[in-house]
């Protein structure tokens, strides 16, 4: 599993302080709409479910002398705990998927960084790999899901050419922009780098940016970039990857 790095959290810590700020909202409710800190302490709560190692989180995080290494340690101590098992995707190397997506005919596409090289995942010394993957997930896919109708993406990832250049042009021209979703890898997985590290000069200009802002939709628009959402039959991904 990977470690990811301390700036990564405390990206999120101060995204979530500024929102607070401007929007005089309580930080314990701007945490949870605004950062994926639920996701990487592996924790199960909402406005509507409680958690007691959560509420520990906040209130250390605001009495707390150092708040980022206050995070950081949580972080840490929760990486020692095993994982929530529920999520039983089947990857194919950096590529998964979930179907059917909430009740319908619809196919969600994930990605996940899980690359073991030297080389970043979206180089283009693993682009014949990556494509390799895709083509056996369809394959499998056909044959174990004969009735999907639908392909659909949500990610950062759409607005940058290494990752277009893997996907059937008829799913890269439906890409609609669907704003900042706060609390999920679809937006926030901009920031991490190779093996977890977190990725220069973006951050940096992301919180410098942060500091000049007055309300939240001024803080949304620090992110380098947005979630696109691309989606079209599942027969154009077919028809792709039986060509390669």
């Amino acid at each position: 599993m990977i470690q990811y790095a301390k700036e990564f959290l405390i990206l999120q810590v101060r995204f979530a302080q500024k929102i607070a700020e401007v929007s005089n909202q309580a930080l314990k409710d701007v945490m949870i709409d605004y950062t994926m800190l639920r996701n990487l302490f592996n924790l199960r709560v909402s406005h509507d479910i409680s958690n007691p190692l959560w509420d520990r989180f906040i209130e250390g995080l605001c009495t707390s002398d150092n708040p980022e290494d206050w995070t950081y340690d949580f972080y840490l101590q929760r990486t020692k705990v095993k994982p929530d098992t529920s999520d039983q995707r089947q990857f194919f190397g950096c590529f998964s998927y979930v179907y059917p997506w909430r009740n319908t005919k619809k196919l969600r596409m994930h990605f996940e960084n899980r690359e073991t090289s030297e080389y970043g995942a979206l180089s283009k010394a693993r682009m014949t790999r990556r494509k390799s993957e895709l083509t056996e997930m369809f394959r499998y896919i056909q044959a174990e899901h004969p009735d999907v109708e639908t392909v659909r993406g949500g990610s950062w990832l759409y607005n940058i050419s290494a990752y277009l250049r893997l996907f059937p042009p008829d799913y890269i021209k439906t890409a609609k922009p669907v704003g900042y979703e706060t609390e999920f890898w679809a937006l926030w997985g901009q920031f991490i780098g190779h093996n977890g590290s977190i990725r220069q000069p973006a951050a940096s200009q992301f919180l410098e940016g942060l500091d000049k802002q007055k309300t939240i939709e001024d803080c949304l628009q620090c992110f380098p970039y947005q979630v696109l959402r691309p989606e079209c039959s599942i027969e154009k991904f077919y028809n792709f990857y039986t060509r390669r």
